[in-house]
């Protein structure tokens, strides 16, 4: 297994793309079915919000690691991520940051001069309670 980056231009279908350059890549893998959902449902909300917050590209990337993969969204925004009150009634929003910290095991940001990228570490297996 080795890295797989890709470059997520906005526009239609952007987001469906990315969602199943992951999916084809963790599935190469070998990755069980559920897990590969978990990533993939990571990768939306990641990218959707490089194009919606930060108005940029959005570059994709997919580490494999001993017990799982690291996945990266870089765009060129140095804006950091802001934590939002999800609005149940509309839908409309505000439920990234949440999803992110449910699904990883661990997350954070790095930001330079060419923007942000914001990583999550994802197992592959589920750990169950002790």
């Amino acid at each position: 297994m080795s890295d797989h980056s890709w470059r997520i231009v906005p526009g239609p279908g952007a987001f469906a793309h990315a969602r199943d350059l992951a999916r084809e890549t963790l599935e190469s893998w070998n990755w069980p079915p559920e897990r590969v959902d978990v990533v993939v449902l990571l990768v939306s909300e990641l990218v959707t919000n490089a194009h919606r917050h930060a108005g940029t590209d959005a570059w994709l990337q997919l580490h494999p690691t001993p017990d799982g993969v690291r996945l990266t969204v870089h765009d060129a925004s140095t804006r950091q991520p802001a934590r939002r009150t999800p609005d149940l009634e509309a839908a409309v929003g505000g439920f990234g940051l949440h999803i992110l910290e449910r699904l990883a095991s661990r997350w954070g940001v790095e930001t330079n001069a060419d923007g942000k990228r914001i990583w999550a570490l994802v197992p592959a297996a589920t750990t169950s309670p002790g």
